[in-house]
């Protein structure tokens, strides 16, 4: 199919070196702009980024200065030659294990809750963060131990808040 600078009409498709010649470039720009549907989408995607990027500027202002990403350093369920751990539930359960910077989080995850320990113990909060909004939060007693009654679905972290700072835990696919 051949395409020639002068046909306004129909887009056809273009090979990666046509708009080497600046005729070609500029009627497809001309056709772009005399295209209401494109112009449309054009809008449509300006106006998108503009709320997506006053969204992140909303999101930049929640966040702590002292904000912390604590890394993955032990899961049981990819841990070679798993031993067995003592589970008061009976229900299956996952050890996890973040650190970052000289503190860190301990959990322990089963069908039905989330409770573990901020290291080095102290009081804070814990919130049990979905993309799309808080799920749970829980106050820590004096040794950081905390308890959710929830287990969600989907990507989760743990937000984890102290007199020191914030603290947040990768994203995990549970």
């Amino acid at each position: 199919m051949s395409w020639h600078s002068d046909d306004m009409s129909v887009p056809q498709p273009r090979p990666a070196d046509a708009w080497e010649d600046d005729d070609a470039l500029a009627a497809d720009l001309t056709r772009a702009v005399r295209d209401g549907e494109t112009a449309e989408r054009i809008r449509s995607a300006a106006v998108t980024a503009f709320h997506a990027h006053r969204g992140m500027l909303a999101l930049r202002d929640e966040l702590a200065t002292d904000l912390l990403l604590l890394t993955l350093v032990h899961d049981s369920c990819t841990a070679a030659g798993v031993a067995a751990v003592r589970d008061r539930s009976g229900q299956p359960s996952r050890t996890l294990v973040f650190e970052g910077d000289g503190v860190g989080v301990e959990i322990e995850v089963t069908d039905v809750a989330v409770e573990g320990q901020l290291i080095p113990a102290r009081r804070g909060r814990v919130v049990l963060r979905r993309p799309d909004g808080d799920v749970a939060a829980v106050d820590t007693d004096e040794v950081g131990y905390f308890r959710l009654e929830n287990r969600p679905d989907g990507p989760v972290r743990l937000v984890c808040q102290s007199a020191d700072g914030t603290c947040v835990t990768e994203w995990l696919p549970w």
